[in-house]
């Protein structure tokens, strides 16, 4: 990060700097580092039991899981081929831009074709620090 501040003129520094030293809200700096550690411990649990414990010959089994697992749970666990729950929208609707149904069902549908890690960072992005932790709780358990 710093060669990459070095490279930009003295004027943009200048710009960026005095917002450093603002104090950012300690409950958004929790909410960061929490995303951080739920991902961190969800890649690790799905790995160690799919790749690991199963030995699954796919690679991504993985992961695929893992946000298939997310979406249960953000859908209270009914089928997403019967529609999404008001707990989906009520998730979505967490980011400003999306506060219609028809807005979310468009935005699933256009997340759905991106990569499952794009989708998971999204879906921890939109869960609160106790939803992720439920996500953690209700993961797969380890053979020890």
């Amino acid at each position: 990060m710093k060669d990459f501040i070095q490279k930009l003129p003295d004027d943009i520094i200048l710009r960026i700097i005095p917002y450093t030293y603002n104090l950012q809200n300690k409950n958004l700096l929790d909410d960061i580092k929490n995303y951080k550690e739920t991902k961190t411990i969800l890649f690790e649990l799905y790995h160690q039991y799919w790749i690991v414990d199963a030995q699954s010959v796919d690679p991504d089994e993985d992961i695929g899981w893992l946000i298939n697992d997310i979406f249960a749970y953000a859908n209270n666990y009914k089928a997403t081929m019967y529609g999404f729950t008001y707990n989906f929208y009520d998730i979505f609707k967490r980011n400003i831009s999306l506060q219609r149904f028809d807005a979310i069902d468009k935005y699933i549908y256009n997340l759905e074709k991106k990569s499952i890690s794009i989708q998971i960072n999204i879906f921890l992005g939109l869960l609160t620090i106790k939803e992720r932790k439920d996500i953690i709780n209700a993961a797969p358990k380890l053979n020890r």
